[in-house]
């Protein structure tokens, strides 16, 4: 008697469902990575006013320079300058080169507010100082 060999049935190839299922994790798990990533952060709008009165002008250059009304000015005597203007009432207004380094600003910033300057407005484009 001859012994049949069992019959297999067709066989189905898994490497094209095993791509898939791991193309689809991948593809959540990056997409949750990026949702948990977003930050959500109320930008303030920039109002057409005006600064009321003749603003002291505090300029900071791309190479970290400042001048004061338009006179080449180290940040300590801008400082005592500022609180001196601000005393009698006067506006003061920060404009930043555009290719100034932030910190050099945030310097002005904190210098202004070392000397008790609260009320600094930063010029924005379309502003001429």
């Amino acid at each position: 008697m001859r012994h049949s060999a069992k019959r297999r049935g067709p066989d189905v190839d898994l490497t094209p469902l095993v791509d898939t299922l791991f193309m689809l994790i991948l593809f959540f798990v990056l997409t949750a990575a990026f949702v948990q990533g977003r930050i959500d952060v109320n930008l303030p709008r920039v109002s057409g006013s005006s600064i009321a009165g003749t603003p002291n002008v505090i300029v900071v250059q791309k190479d970290g320079s400042l001048l004061w009304n338009g006179k080449p000015t180290p940040l300590e005597e801008v400082s005592n300058l500022a609180r001196s203007a601000s005393d009698k009432g006067q506006p003061i207004l920060i404009a930043g080169d555009e290719e100034a380094y932030y910190g050099a600003v945030v310097s002005v910033l904190d210098s202004l507010q070392k000397v008790g300057i609260e009320n600094v407005s930063l010029a924005v484009g379309g502003e001429s100082p």
